[in-house]
């Protein structure tokens, strides 16, 4: 199947393909699930529902139990916390718009501390502080620190405007969730819509920035969020990137909404109206570039990239590694995704090996047809080049190796430095495969077979540390 051939097909895949949903109620949906399955306080408290309700009569309301759960009921003991900004965090001050009403906070605070065997937190966690208090997402939201001098553990609530303390206590709570020195929760009541909720250390300055271009490297130009160390974000909104600096220092950087190590990658075809006849079952090729196409939309619609509405063609489609890859941007300059194999959900990789964060999820033992993932950009107009993903020590990784796309009349492509070539590969079935270490400074030629450079370009990766489209991820407490 020629790349002419695959594009033609996707264009009239793309035609017939209507959304079933909203794809950042999809992803928002898929980020909860994420976090309730690694938060396991989550799980031991569903657990003690269940058990208490096994155990006897007790009611039940739409928060969990409406009396106080038995003394066999497990306690939740919270996190360890070793690090001063996490500390730094718990001591701020209380943020939102309920922050200067004392005598809730003070009636909060005592109802919390008083009933916190009602959301599962142990005794040892004897002290209790209120981080966030707010009314403005049209409901009241809060969030609690539960304590000890070595563990901390955070809950949420949520009820109606107005509600007191002894409501919120026995309202809608999700309990022993993890604190960060950044710490980003959901929040929702009685709706669909979920709220995003970034909270930085007192005196540190949260910014976002809704959209980027790409020129030289991505550019982007940061607003400070109003409440200066918090932000509220409806995620329908959460579009780009924000950012935490503290005392001089850039702390943390990234996407606002991207769950940085899984991109979904299904896009289900429909039938065709032109004829009433289903569209022929796809091969592994096309189920490839149908993932790759949904992930690039997802990538770079979250990331805010301008020109992220024009729609992605296929720029080369062949095999690494023995797996069905595809190549996919727009046409000329821009971000690029490279998928290897097809699978409702992809890895993506963020770094080279031995350089993704402790918490990053493993490959080893998940689904064999999960897709590996990588983000690039172009280095010219006629010039596409990304890293190629591989499964290294269990983790998505980005690899030495450079898929580099160039015109249709190159043969060959070279990496040049300091007038000496670094590295060449003949083109094959449309690319180059070039073996670069992560980071290099190179120009990359396209070459003829009359010798003629036909595209050339400078090559701009970070030299380590995660990145989505070569915009670095900064995680720096």
């Amino acid at each position: 199947m020629s790349v002419d051939e695959l594009r033609a097909g996707l264009a009239r895949i793309a035609e017939t393909v209507v959304p079933d949903e909203d794809p950042y109620d999809r992803l928002m949906r898929h980020a909860r699930r994420r976090r309730r399955r690694r938060f396991a306080g989550l799980w031991a408290a569903a657990a003690a529902v269940l058990a208490a309700a096994l155990a006897g009569p007790a009611a039940l309301s739409a928060a969990g139990l409406d009396d106080r759960p038995d003394d066999g009921t497990p306690a939740l003991h919270g996190f360890p916390v070793d690090s001063q900004w996490t500390w730094r965090l718990i001591n701020s001050p209380t943020r939102g718009s309920l922050a200067g009403d004392r005598a809730f906070l003070s009636e909060l605070t005592r109802r919390a501390g008083r009933d916190g065997d009602r959301l599962f937190m142990s005794a040892e966690l004897s002290t209790v502080k209120v981080l966030w208090a707010d009314d403005t997402a049209g409901f009241r939201s809060v969030v609690l620190a539960y304590h000890s001098d070595t563990h901390a553990g955070l809950v949420t609530l949520e009820a109606e405007v107005g509600a007191s303390p002894r409501d919120l206590v026995r309202g809608d709570s999700q309990a022993n969730l993890e604190p960060a020195a950044f710490t980003v929760l959901e929040t929702s009541y009685g709706t669909e819509q979920n709220w995003l909720l970034g909270l930085a250390p007192s005196g540190c300055t949260v910014s976002h920035a809704r959209s980027a271009q790409l020129w030289s490297g991505v550019q982007r130009r940061w607003q400070t969020a109003r409440g200066g160390d918090h932000l509220l974000v409806e995620p329908a909104l959460a579009r780009g990137w924000w950012r935490v600096e503290c005392d001089g220092q850039l702390r943390q950087a990234g996407p606002i909404a991207i769950q940085h190590d899984t991109v979904e990658t299904r896009w289900a075809g429909k039938d065709d109206p032109r004829d009433g006849r289903p569209n022929p079952a796809p091969t592994a090729d096309w189920r490839t570039a149908r993932g790759a196409d949904t992930a690039y939309r997802k990538l770079v619609d979250g990331s805010g990239l301008v020109g992220g509405v024009i729609p992605p063609e296929v720029r080369w489609v062949g095999r690494l590694d023995s797996r069905d890859a595809v190549l996919v941007g727009p046409p000329g300059d821009g971000p690029l995704v490279l998928q290897l194999d097809s699978g409702e959900h992809g890895r993506l990789a963020l770094a080279g090996p031995g350089e993704t964060r402790p918490d990053d999820p493993r490959i080893g033992g998940l689904d064999p047809d999960l897709a590996l993932v990588a983000t690039g950009t172009s280095v010219a107009y006629d010039l596409a080049a990304v890293r190629v993903p591989a499964p290294v020590d269990g983790h998505a990784a980005l690899t030495d190796r450079l898929l580099v796309v160039p015109r249709r009349e190159a043969v060959r492509v070279e990496a040049v430095a300091d007038g000496q070539v670094r590295a060449t590969a003949e083109v094959r079935g449309g690319a180059a495969l070039l073996t670069l270490p992560l980071g290099a400074q190179v120009t990359l030629r396209a070459v003829d077979g009359d010798g003629k450079v036909v595209g050339s370009g400078t090559l701009r990766e970070p030299a380590n540390g995660e990145r989505i489209f070569n915009e670095s991820l900064v995680w720096n407490w």
